[in-house]
């Protein structure tokens, strides 16, 4: 330690005092502790900050790595303050020693507590470091693998292949229900754990939690019975997105649904959003399969087995049309003669086809069955209205009832000219209903006049007494 000062005053041309002197007796090496200080911690830094993403590549795959906040945090603490405080320590004590200051106490400072800190981590900062490793291991390896298993198991083999894709939807909406359940879990374990490590008494903490999760429970019975219905439709399957369904009393296509609540649009537009609380009975038109019913009306003097047979043949055309005929399983053909109607008899015809196709072709069907019809000369009945004058109706003359075979004369219409009077009950049918519409415009034309009068003030004569 002599030569050192002797070399550097000689190359600073021995200085007396001021800066140069302090640089002479050993304040040059304390910049050259901090300049090495510096860049020693750089490089720890960009070490450990390769490893970290590294470990945790390794865990979520490059594919779904997204650098969190968490990992840039713990990249914060591991690989800039913690090399920061070690590399800044053995510095000031390295600076000390070189100026010649008394460094022992220092020393005997961080022997101490270097000999607390070791002991301290092997026994509760081991435990620590090993509860927050496999809390994060456990938080990403079920943030990874869940959802594959649940897509495992909610995969029905009957689904349609373009059914896959809500399967998938549904398999993520469960998985990360079930993700954020462990996530609570294992936060919840890990903070316990480490306040008991700490020593901090975690019975005030647990009443605390105990009373609000209390209030939370009271206030929230409706998100609770919301979400756990949600939970039982998703892992049941009862209807998934693009499905057409009635619930809650509403019908409509499906467009989104979650743990909470389903998204439905109308065939009008209307978007309606209902809780799944609300939910009691659920009616889904396309699961699966759809069903083609179509109910065709006829005279009742049509042939039915005729009628049966063109139904069919339009059933079977349907099957084999080069477009619409992909979109039919089974092709629509009569059931049965259903019901006697007032005016027709009822024929139903039953198909199966794919789902949200039945309305296209329950459509071309009525549109063929028309055709056909019209073809085939089937009468598609509707309904009649007879005007019926009633049983006192008195004949008029010459319109007596002839002799039972022989055909009843037409009676020659009488002339009648406004200024006649005729007897009411020698008019025609025809021509009472003139009467009574020369009658309904004198009304109207009498209303019209008293009201152009009514601004006109008229009096009657007084009586004169005699």
């Amino acid at each position: 330690m002599q030569d050192d000062p002797s070399f550097l005053e000689d190359l600073l041309n021995n200085p007396e005092d001021g800066f140069m002197l302090w640089l002479a007796e050993g304040g040059l090496w304390v910049g050259l502790i901090a300049v090495g200080s510096v860049l020693s911690w750089y490089l720890v830094r960009l070490y450990i900050h390769r490893q970290l993403l590294s470990a945790v590549r390794s865990v979520e795959g490059e594919e779904g790595f997204e650098e969190s906040t968490a990992i840039r945090g713990a990249n914060r603490i591991l690989a800039s303050v913690i090399p920061a405080l070690v590399i800044g320590t053995a510095a000031v004590i390295g600076s000390m020693v070189v100026l010649g200051n008394d460094a022992d106490a220092a020393l005997d400072f961080f022997s101490r507590l270097g000999t607390d800190a070791v002991e301290w981590g092997v026994t509760s900062g081991l435990r620590i470091v090993l509860v927050l490793v496999f809390g994060w291991l456990g938080i990403r390896f079920a943030r990874r693998f869940i959802p594959t298993i649940m897509l495992r198991v909610v995969r029905d083999s009957r689904d349609a292949a373009d059914q896959a894709e809500a399967s998938r939807k549904r398999a993520d909406t469960l998985g990360a229900v079930f993700v954020a359940a462990i996530n609570v879990i294992i936060v919840i374990v890990m903070v316990f754990t480490v306040l008991t490590e700490l020593g901090v008494p975690i019975g005030p903490v647990l009443g605390g939690v105990g009373i609000a999760g209390i209030a939370v429970g009271f206030g929230a019975q409706h998100l609770v019975r919301d979400v756990i219905t949600g939970t039982l439709i998703l892992l049941e399957n009862q209807y998934r997105q693009g499905d057409v369904v009635q619930i809650a009393g509403i019908a409509g296509m499906v467009e989104s649904i979650n743990l909470r609540r389903t998204v439905l649009r109308d065939l009008e537009g209307k978007v309606h959003t209902i809780p799944h609380g609300e939910i009691s009975t659920t009616s889904n038109f396309t699961k699966y399969w759809s069903r083609i019913v179509l109910d065709v009306g006829v005279a009742y003097k049509e042939n039915m087995e005729q009628v049966f047979a063109v139904l069919n043949e339009i059933g079977t055309e349907l099957g084999n049309h080069p477009e619409l005929g992909l979109k039919v399983i089974d092709p629509p053909k009569v059931l049965r003669l259903n019901s006697f109607g007032s005016s027709e008899l009822s024929i139903r015809m039953l198909g199966v086809c794919k789902p949200l196709t039945q309305w296209e072709l329950t459509g071309w069907l009525r549109l063929r069955i028309k055709e056909r019809f019209d073809e085939e000369g089937i009468e598609i009945p509707f309904p009649h209205q007879t005007i019926y004058w009633g049983v006192d109706q008195q004949p008029l003359p010459g319109q007596e009832p002839a002799a039972i075979g022989a055909p009843e004369p037409k009676a020659a219409e009488p002339e009648v000219t406004p200024d006649d009077f005729v007897d009411p009950n020698r008019l025609t049918p025809e021509q009472r209903e003139v009467m009574l519409a020369e009658m309904a415009l004198a009304a109207q034309a009498a209303q019209e006049n008293l009201r152009t009068d009514q601004g006109t003030e008229t009096r009657l004569p007084a009586d004169t007494e005699t």
